[in-house]
């Protein structure tokens, strides 16, 4: 097993379960009197986690398939790993003070989101570069 399958094994399974995690506030939540609507961004970090979750441990057979040097394949899955997390604590800071929009509250993770989406893009590309390489 390589470096890089750790990191996206390791990555995947902390965001699965920090996915999994954020479940029990969203039960108590709903559970209360009048079955009250659960925050916005209580679902989207719960639901986003569980899916980040499981993306990162599918990238492990694109980085198996890849052609590039370890270290590429390295910086690919770190990238990729960050983006959920910077992903993760944006929708879990927009629950925890009440942002109902991020766009139109413009709120302050706006740069965590940023980070996550330009990571996520890199990684992406140095693994489709890698896999094409490999075909």
């Amino acid at each position: 097993m390589t470096t890089t399958d750790k990191i996206l094994i390791i990555g995947g399974l902390l965001t699965l379960t920090y996915g999994t995690l954020l479940g029990y506030p969203l039960v108590a939540l709903r559970r209360r009197e009048g079955n009250p609507p659960a925050p916005r961004y209580l679902n989207v970090a719960h639901v986003g986690a569980i899916l980040q979750g499981a993306l990162v441990l599918g990238l492990v057979w694109a980085a198996r398939l890849s052609d590039l040097p370890d270290g590429w394949n390295i910086t690919a899955a770190s990238l990729v790993v960050a983006a959920g997390a910077f992903i993760a604590a944006k929708d879990t800071i927009n629950w925890l003070t009440g942002v109902d929009d991020e766009f139109a509250d413009k709120a302050r993770t706006m740069p965590l989101g940023l980070a996550g989406a330009l990571t996520m893009t890199v990684g992406l590309i140095i693994f489709i570069v890698g896999d094409l390489a490999a075909l």
